[in-house]
């Protein structure tokens, strides 16, 4: 987090005209539209002449491309406020259906980490910045024009709320498909929410029919995305940040903006200096920061403590709920300081990869289980017979499972060796701490890397194993945050009990001893194994018979197994 300057902070008022300045909004500077088009019925029969589809997939592009052109021209264009308002609004019911057809709606599915959708998502991007953008300029037009005032204030609420809504969806796409935030986003909602609170119309309700409870306030509406992005969307599933959403719009009612305080805990900082989404405050009481950055006329906290009672009752149920609570509460909280760096490592992507270049070739000896798991070897039954595939197959509802191979693949008619499939891949280290460090990838290593992905990570000697915590795709490469998992790790082979009795055939796996207090666990490929099943760790000269117990961590492919 980039702290605060502890320079002198003034108290000199921000003023209206300010904060329109700091948004570097475009001038009316457009005698008419190049459509030809005057208001907003002529506008609807053009874009009907277009027969241009929203949800047609070979319609998108140029139609997105169509509508940035528009709210471009209408943020420029002299008219009256009224008409260029009632425009847009023709403008944004466009526009969101084009964004939910070009990204929301293709969220987790399995091409949704290719270069097409990345290239629909920035696009789908693009059209939301210059929604936002027009309905900024028009609330600066408002703010000036004479009229009515009653219902200068109406369409002045109208067009903050759509430009501030306009930010809450972009912000929630970043993460969802892990891209870079927009510069400026976080700049320019909290500017806006700014403007609102300065003439008093941060919370006042306007119709949306896009909104889950039909009506919605500038308020609301940037409080329900501060909660989401403060609440690391980007380590969770697709479904899970959906959820996220989903619960953040309940919960926007129970917290609520305070621009004057002392008491920091419990909150979300805000700062109209910084451009990153408000800072939990229990991520930063080991800084030496100076409250006036947070407070008002610089910035507000976001006061958490009746949302966390609501919450409390219910984090033991949920564990969606319990990352979050923890995520707030005062109580928890980033422990670690992270240190910048500039160095090169090695990484390998993947259980089977790690298994390969940790495996010696020959079970481990025995005193080296005992030193990892504690406590003797079992012997392990030598009339243990191995099964035949047939019967592995039938006793696995008629499929094995995937699991780490060391034999070659075909590639177009070359056999892809192992060496080749499992090499090191070069990255960069960027930050380090004592739980983990943040890499940063080239764009075809980031083609291959995952939130969830296991990863084996070597700066010196040693791999060390972690897990893709985050990861955001830049322009030019990837950003990846790793947490570590051990402090050593093994390479072992385990044989699967069935229920008649019988082994399976070896399978590699990694046995970690976790850092500090914790135990040891058992890295395996899912969904072969589960908990509850008995297992054989090899050894020389006799193997450990366990039985497996919770799952102490679940990611792409593989989970960590506890064990008795």
């Amino acid at each position: 987090m980039p702290e605060a300057s502890s320079q002198a902070v003034t108290r000199k008022a921000v003023t209206a005209s300010d904060l329109f300045a700091r948004l570097q909004l475009p001038t009316l500077s457009l005698d008419a539209l190049s459509c030809g088009c005057d208001d907003e019925r002529q506008l609807y029969h053009w874009l009907a002449d277009q027969c241009l589809q929203p949800y047609q997939s070979s319609d998108q592009q140029r139609l997105s491309a169509l509508l940035i052109t528009l709210a471009d021209e209408i943020a420029r264009w002299r008219g009256s406020s009224s008409r260029r308002l009632q425009m847009l609004e023709l403008v944004r019911e466009y526009a969101l259906a084009c964004v939910d057809g070009m990204a929301l709606r293709r969220a987790g599915q399995i091409q949704a980490t290719g270069p097409s959708l990345q290239a629909d998502v920035r696009t789908a991007t693009r059209v939301l910045q210059q929604l936002a953008l027009a309905y900024s300029a028009l609330a600066q037009q408002i703010r000036l024009e004479p009229g009515l005032r009653l219902l200068s204030r109406r369409r002045n609420v109208r067009a903050l709320h759509r430009a501030v809504d306009a930010y809450r969806r972009l912000l929630q796409l970043a993460p969802l498909f892990s891209v870079e935030t927009p510069r400026h986003s976080w700049r320019n909602l909290q500017l806006l929410v700014q403007l609102a609170r300065a003439q008093k119309l941060a919370d006042q309700t306007v119709r949306d029919r896009h909104h889950p409870q039909r009506r919605d306030c500038v308020a609301w509406a940037y409080i329900q995305v501060a909660l989401f992005a403060s609440a690391n969307p980007g380590q969770l599933s697709e479904p899970d940040q959906e959820r996220l959403w989903s619960l953040t719009h309940q919960w926007q009612r129970s917290a609520f903006i305070e621009a004057e305080y002392t008491d920091r805990g419990s909150a979300l900082l805000a700062s109209l200096a910084l451009d990153q989404p408000p800072i939990p405050a229990n991520r930063v009481e080991n800084c030496q920061l100076d409250l006036r950055h947070f407070t008002a006329p610089l910035g507000w906290k976001i006061d958490l403590k009746r949302l966390l009672e609501q919450l409390s009752g219910e984090v033991q149920r949920d564990e969606l709920l319990r990352r979050v609570y923890h995520g707030w509460a005062d109580q928890f909280g980033r422990q670690q300081r992270r240190t910048p760096t500039e160095q090169r490592c090695e990484i390998l992507v993947g259980l089977g990869a790690a298994c390969h270049h940790l495996d010696s070739g020959t079970p481990p000896d025995r005193d080296v289980i005992e030193r990892l798991c504690g406590g003797p070897c079992e012997p392990v039954s030598e009339d243990a017979t191995r099964p035949s595939l047939r019967r592995q197959a039938a006793e696995f509802g008629g499929l094995l499972p995937s699991a780490p191979s060391f034999g070659g693949r075909w590639q177009g008619g070359v056999r892809d060796s192992r060496a080749d499939r499992y090499r090191p891949r070069e990255a960069g280290v960027v930050d380090f701490s004592s739980a983990g460090m943040g890499l940063r990838l080239d764009s075809e290593l980031a083609q291959k890397v995952r939130t969830g992905e296991l990863l084996a990570v070597r700066l010196t000697d040693s791999w060390q194993l972690a897990v893709v915590r985050w990861q955001c795709t830049l322009s030019d490469h990837c950003r990846v945050g790793v947490e570590l998992l051990a402090s050593e790790a093994l390479a072992v082979r385990v044989q699967r009990q069935t229920d008649a009795g019988h082994l399976s055939a070896p399978i590699s796996g990694l046995l970690l001893r976790a850092a500090g207090q914790g135990g040891a666990t058992l890295v395996l490929p899912k969904p072969l194994f589960k908990s509850g099943d008995r297992v054989e760790l090899l050894a020389r000269p006799g193997g450990r018979s366990l039985r497996l117990g919770s799952e102490v961590e679940v990611g792409k492919g593989f989970a960590c197994f506890s064990f008795v």
